[in-house]
């Protein structure tokens, strides 16, 4: 019974500082969300004004596929985004190594610019997606090679992350897996 009370405590302690550390880390990588809005995560855009020119009205919006740009560039070793919502959370994930492949980096990035630019009604059905075209070219906007943009699509394809067809890139059944 000794045996069993030093070990029960043992696992204990070190669950508790599992715990802190991840608190920890989590403040850390709050504080790495947070610089990354307040420098490329979010636009302002006017989006009215009165008849008399004294009132203005604007709207600010979250730029997912800035921020995870921005984010891929700032976050510690190890971490990716790995997914960002519709009401704007984002998942941060430990990819397991001392270093994050640049190949999660990437696919992180086309899966924001898919879903920046895609419309949702209000019902949740699709309204429009991108097209191949209009991914590579914000990709790039946001600072990835053309063709590791390209090549890295294609894979997100073959893990049928997204769907390619008819020049439009669609999500797919695993979209928010990956």
């Amino acid at each position: 019974m000794e045996a069993y009370e030093t070990s029960a405590s043992e696992a204990a302690e070190a669950a508790r500082k599992r715990e802190e550390t991840a608190a920890e880390i989590g403040e850390r990588l709050a504080a790495t969300v947070t610089d990354a809005v307040e420098r490329n995560g979010a636009n302002v855009e006017v989006t009215g004004q009165s008849a008399d020119g004294h009132r203005y009205r604007f709207a600010a919006r979250l730029d997912r596929a800035a921020l995870v740009a921005t984010m891929s560039e700032t976050l510690p070793d190890g971490f990716v985004v790995s997914h960002v919502n519709n009401d704007g959370t984002l998942s941060v994930e430990w990819t397991g190594n001392d270093r994050t492949p640049s190949k999660r980096e990437h696919g992180a990035i086309l899966k924001a610019v898919i879903a920046e630019e895609m419309a949702l009604a209000d019902d949740g059905f699709m309204e429009s997606v991108p097209t191949r075209e209009r991914v590579l070219s914000r990709a790039v906007e946001l600072g990835l090679d053309e063709d590791d943009a390209a090549s890295r699509l294609s894979r997100l394809a073959t893990l049928d992350v997204v769907d390619l067809a008819d020049g439009h890139v669609y999500p797919d059944e695993n979209f928010s897996r990956y």
